[in-house]
């Protein structure tokens, strides 16, 4: 007889295995699911990675013959728009289910990187993948490169990637200052910008600096008008300091003046650093009295000034340009009729000139410009002599004779250096005749009709 308690636990065990046969049935679709994504994945990735490694070729960017370029280009397009097809389904699948092992997680996204990469510089030279670009967005390229690049890092405990990512991006990053100096020079400045962009990215991913790229960027957009983005990169070269003295404070007023959305306050504040950083750079000094010349500060302009030749009191070019500076600021104050004032901006013009030709005595704008000057001014002066009669016309009159007389000897000195300079000859010529010295007269005449 058989013993029920037997039966029940047979039938229990029955339960039990028919139950967990049933569970491990499911068990087992579910992992055949996985498994086929997986190798999906896999498949897709292996496509992607052999694409790019054994049938595309790169060395097109590098071709300087543009005509052969374009042929190895058109050669290429096909393979990696295939390579990025296959690598576009594979993360794609990724986002939905990750590899199962890490290793394979790290290599998509090491070939995701450099195909998109490969892709976004392609871009320069195909309007149709320029167009797709700009339509899905920068930050989106970002993503898939820059992105890609530092996730591999990231992933990369074993350090599998991380030499062949380096010397990538250092390739890379010249071939994108190659292409974009190329565009730059072609005035393909849309390009140009992008490339150097890239470039400095490129750099970011290996914590390095890039300068080169950062100035060339600067320029590119500064043709573009882009001024926003031209003082961004001058900001960066200004704060890596690359460049000379204040030349990066300077392009950045540059670019802030040129804005449509002019920052006064900006632009102190730029002017105010770069005094601080390089105070014995004059050319900030000139930029400060420009600013307050044109909001009609005289006062602070002349100040400007003044800290300019406490800066670099030997430089003659300096001095030459405070010269030019205040003579243009007395022109301006004799056409408002306030004569007094401006012949005390005359004074501090001549001083200019003086010291600049006092440091070289070979300096013939300075010589030039005097002697203008004080030809301009006899004219001055015999405007304002018609104002009176009598014993002030006179000495009105006499004040312009003399004028015209120190003119001569500095620009029959600047003759000396330029025999044939039409423009100092007809001066001398109109000179001496309004001082009745026909002889000198008769000799810059001939002097002048035989050129």
């Amino acid at each position: 007889m058989a013993c029920p308690s037997c039966t029940d636990i047979n039938l229990s065990f029955a339960r039990r295995g028919r139950g967990g046969y049933i569970i491990g049935f499911l068990g087992l679709a579910n992992l055949i699911i996985l498994i086929s994504i997986g190798s999906a994945q896999k498949l897709q990735l292996t496509e992607a990675a052999t694409e790019f490694r054994n049938n595309y070729n790169s060395s097109w960017i590098s071709i300087p013959d543009s005509t052969l370029r374009s042929t190895q280009l058109a050669k290429q397009t096909p393979t990696l728009i295939k390579a990025k097809k296959a690598i576009d389904e594979s993360y794609t699948k990724q986002l939905q289910t990750p590899f199962v092992k890490s290793k394979d997680e790290t290599k998509m996204y090491f070939y995701r990187a450099v195909i998109y990469l490969d892709y976004w510089m392609m871009s320069s030279y195909n309007s149709s993948i320029f167009n797709e670009i700009s339509a899905n967005g920068e930050e989106k390229m970002n993503e898939a490169t820059f992105g890609s690049f530092s996730k591999c890092l990231e992933l990369d405990i074993k350090k599998q990637w991380t030499s062949d990512i380096k010397n990538k991006m250092m390739t890379y990053r010249n071939q994108s200052i190659n292409v974009g100096v190329d565009n730059f020079i072609k005035k393909n400045y849309e390009n140009a910008f992008s490339s150097f962009k890239m470039a400095i990215e490129m750099y970011n991913v290996l914590s390095l600096t890039d300068t080169l790229a950062m100035i060339n960027a600067a320029l590119s957009s500064e043709k573009l008008k882009k001024t926003d983005e031209a003082f961004k990169y001058y900001k960066m070269c200004a704060d890596n300091n690359y460049g000379k003295g204040a030349e990066m404070y300077q392009s950045m007023i540059r670019v802030l003046n040129a804005s449509d959305k002019k920052d006064e306050e900006q632009i102190l504040n730029i002017i105010a650093e770069g005094k601080e950083r390089f105070p014995k750079d004059y050319v900030l000094n000139i930029e400060e009295f420009n600013y307050w010349y044109t909001k009609g500060n005289n006062e602070k302009a002349q100040l400007a000034l003044e800290n300019a030749i406490e800066s670099d009191p030997t430089n003659k070019i300096l001095h030459f340009n405070i010269g030019v500076t205040y003579d243009n600021i007395s022109n301006k104050y004799h056409d408002e009729n306030k004569h007094e004032l401006a012949f005390q901006y005359m004074n501090k013009a001549i001083s200019g000139y003086e010291n600049a030709i006092k440091l070289d005595s070979t300096y013939v704008d300075a010589y030039y410009n005097l002697g203008a000057l004080y030809y301009n001014q006899s004219i001055t002066y015999k405007s304002v002599a018609g104002d009176y009669s009598g014993d002030k016309y006179e000495s009105e009159m006499k004040k312009a004779d003399d004028m015209l007389k120190k003119a001569i000897p500095l620009l029959e000195r600047v003759l000396s250096f330029s025999p044939n300079d039409k423009s100092t000859l007809k001066v001398l010529k109109s000179l001496y005749f309004n001082l009745d010295d026909m002889e000198n007269y008769s000799r810059i005449k001939k002097q002048l009709e035989s050129l």
